[in-house]
C-alpha cells in the first residue's frame, strides 16, 4: 500500500519515469509484431541471426507493398487516360435526348441495364444503326463510326448488341422488348 498510483503506473510501464531515474528500467515495447530474443550478431557457423532474418523479412514485405502500390497507381493512371479519351468522343458525339421516354433494356456485364431513347433511336438500335457506350455509370447512344472509335480505345466501354444472347438457349429475348 506504500506505492502511490503514479509508482504503480510506472511499474506497469504506463507512466513515464521521472527524469534521470530508471535508466536500467525496461520500456514497454510497441504493439504489433513481436520479435524473438536477440541472437549474437556474428554466429560461428555462418548462419544469420534472427534479428537479421527479421530485418530482411520486413524489408522484403515493404518492397512488395511498395511494388503493389506502384502497380495500382500505374493501372489507375492508365484507366484515367483511357476514360478521358473515351469521354472526349462521347461528349462530342453522343445522341442521347433529354425528352426521351422509351426505356430501352439491354444486357451489360451480366445485368439488365436501361437507357431512355426516342422512338427513332429505338428503331435504329434494333436495326443496328446505332450503338451504346458506357462511361462512368452512364450509357450513351452513339453512331457506329464513333462507337468503333470508342471500341478501338477500349472494348470494355462498348455495349455489344448480342450481350445477353449467349445464355438464353432456344428462346432468345428480342432486343426491343418493353419491360
Amino acid at each position: 500500500m506504500g506505492d502511490s498510483l503514479q509508482d504503480q503506473l510506472r511499474a506497469l510501464g504506463l507512466a513515464n519515469p521521472p527524469k534521470g531515474a530508471g535508466k536500467g528500467r525496461k520500456e514497454p515495447g510497441k504493439p504489433g509484431r513481436k520479435r524473438p530474443a536477440q541472437q549474437p550478431a556474428g554466429r560461428p557457423d555462418g548462419e544469420m541471426s534472427l534479428d537479421q532474418a527479421w530485418a530482411l523479412r520486413e524489408q522484403e514485405e515493404q518492397r512488395r507493398a511498395q511494388e503493389a502500390r506502384s502497380r495500382k497507381l500505374e493501372e489507375d493512371r492508365r484507366r484515367r487516360a483511357i476514360n478521358e479519351r473515351v469521354r472526349a468522343i462521347i461528349e462530342a458525339h453522343r445522341l442521347n435526348r433529354d425528352g426521351a421516354e422509351i426505356a430501352r433494356n439491354f444486357m451489360f456485364r451480366g445485368r439488365i441495364r436501361k437507357i431512355y431513347v426516342t422512338p427513332e433511336q429505338q428503331a435504329a438500335l434494333t436495326a443496328g444503326d446505332l450503338g451504346i457506350a458506357y462511361l462512368a455509370g452512364a450509357y450513351h447512344v452513339l453512331a457506329p463510326d464513333h462507337l468503333a472509335a470508342v471500341r478501338a480505345i477500349s472494348a470494355e466501354h462498348v455495349v455489344e448488341p448480342d450481350g445477353g444472347s449467349q445464355d438464353e438457349g432456344p428462346f432468345p429475348v428480342p432486343d426491343d422488348l418493353q419491360w
